[in-house]
Order: C-alpha cells, then sequence, then structure tokens
C-alpha cells in the first residue's frame, strides 16, 4: 500500500523554489521550447495552470497569448508575486471541481503537483474536460521509481533527504506504475493522442542531446529522469456532414 503524506505540512520546504523568478522563469523557457518542438504550443494560446503556486511559471510561458489563468487550492503565493504577473488571472478552486466550461483551453498544465491529489485519475479527467479539441494537456510526476531507491541509498550511507521530497517520491508510485501510454485508464484520455516530452524538455536544456539517436534518448529519459513529462493532444473533432 502506497503511504500517502500530508502534503500540506510540508509547503514550507519547496515553497521558496515556487517564489524564485529566476528559476520559474527558465522552467517556463524550458516548457516553451519543448512545447515548440513536439509540434504542440498554438498561437494564440489560452491557458490554464492548475496548481500555479505563485503563477511566476504560467507568467512567463511563451508570448503569443490571449490568456492565463492560474488556479490553486490556495492564494497565499499568488499573493506575494500578484504584481509581477500581471498577466495571469488567478482563481481558488479545487481540480476536482474547476469553474471553467468545457474546451476553454488550449494547454492546460499541472506541474508538479498531481502527486498530491487523493484521486488523481479524477483530477486528470476534469482537467481534460477544460481542453478544446486540437489542444494539449500536460502533467509532471516525480519519477519515483528511480528516486525512492536512491533517497533510501542516500540515508542509508547517512545522507539526508528532505521530507517533501520523499514525500512526492513515494506518492508518485501511483502514476508511475500505471499507463501513461494509455492516458493512466482515464476514459476522457483513452482516445487522444500521446507525447512523452520528458526528451523534448531534456533537449531544450541540453542541446547537445540532440546528437543522441530518439529511441535512446526517450528510453534513458524514461528510466533515468527525476520528473517526467506526459502531454495528451485531444483530437480535432471532425463534424459530420448534416
Amino acid at each position: 500500500m502506497i503511504e500517502t503524506y500530508p502534503f500540506e505540512t510540508l509547503r514550507h520546504e519547496y515553497d521558496p523554489e515556487v517564489l524564485d523568478c529566476v528559476q520559474r522563469t527558465q522552467h517556463a523557457q524550458r516548457l516553451y521550447a519543448a512545447l515548440c518542438a513536439a509540434g504542440l504550443w498554438r498561437p494564440q494560446a489560452r491557458l490554464l495552470d492548475v496548481g500555479c503556486g505563485s503563477g511566476l511559471l504560467l507568467a512567463a510561458l511563451g508570448k503569443d497569448t490571449r490568456q492565463r489563468i492560474g488556479c490553486d487550492v490556495r492564494r497565499s503565493l499568488y499573493l506575494h508575486t500578484r504584481e509581477q504577473v500581471g498577466s495571469v488571472l488567478f482563481t481558488q478552486a479545487d481540480v476536482t471541481c474547476l469553474p471553467f466550461p468545457d474546451d476553454a483551453f488550449d494547454l492546460v498544465t499541472c506541474l508538479a503537483v498531481i502527486e498530491e491529489f487523493m484521486d488523481w485519475r479524477e483530477a486528470l479527467q476534469e482537467m481534460a474536460r477544460c481542453v478544446a479539441p486540437g489542444g494539449v494537456l500536460y502533467v509532471t510526476v516525480t519519477n519515483g521509481r528511480l528516486l525512492t531507491p536512491l533517497y533510501t541509498w542516500v540515508e542509508r550511507f547517512g545522507g539526508r533527504v528532505r521530507a517533501s521530497a520523499w514525500a512526492y517520491s513515494v506518492s508518485s508510485l501511483r502514476l508511475t506504475e500505471a499507463q501513461p501510454e494509455a492516458g493512466f485508464s482515464v476514459p476522457a484520455l483513452a482516445t487522444w493522442r500521446y507525447i512523452h516530452l520528458t526528451p523534448y524538455l531534456a533537449r531544450s536544456q541540453w542541446p547537445w542531446l540532440r546528437f543522441l539517436p530518439w529511441p535512446y534518448l526517450n528510453w534513458c529519459m524514461h528510466y533515468f529522469a527525476p520528473s517526467l513529462g506526459f502531454a495528451w493532444q485531444r483530437p480535432i473533432d471532425i463534424q459530420k456532414p448534416e
């Protein structure tokens, strides 16, 4: 049985990173480059970031957008940065009941928070509901299969792993044991196109990886990347003639 954690008691450990403007901007630039390389970025995109935290990453993601909405169960981090993220509209809401209409966004992201959701499949289903035809749902998941045994060895030899890192690593095993290529068995994602975005992210950070054959790079990232990026693109609805 996978142990669950009260993540709200651990947020003090990683909140400083979420409030780091330079780090958030760098992450946004890498994600934008990866989405463009994978052919998943739409000009004039409508963006929704679920679990947006401070909103700094969302504010820096791409330039050619027409709407940026951040959503989180807490408002405190956003209040720290709202003057810096003027382009972001913030909504306080739970992921299992998003206050948005169907098909409202071209890109829905959920970055480094899905491990916190008890019913993560319901969360994915609800986020997928908000994706427009041709749009993309993108989530990142801690690679617990790699990090959990690694953290065990670190502590066995006298090192220290912070509690929040342990929590995300162990909680992520619920997802990494599932099949992202089959949409994690989420009905809304069953017919969507799956894209493993982690290799694109790696190339955006380390351009020399372009010299590695794609199948080898894809395999390496699947097993050895500390965080995995999964994207699903909704098919474009084809209207049948009357």
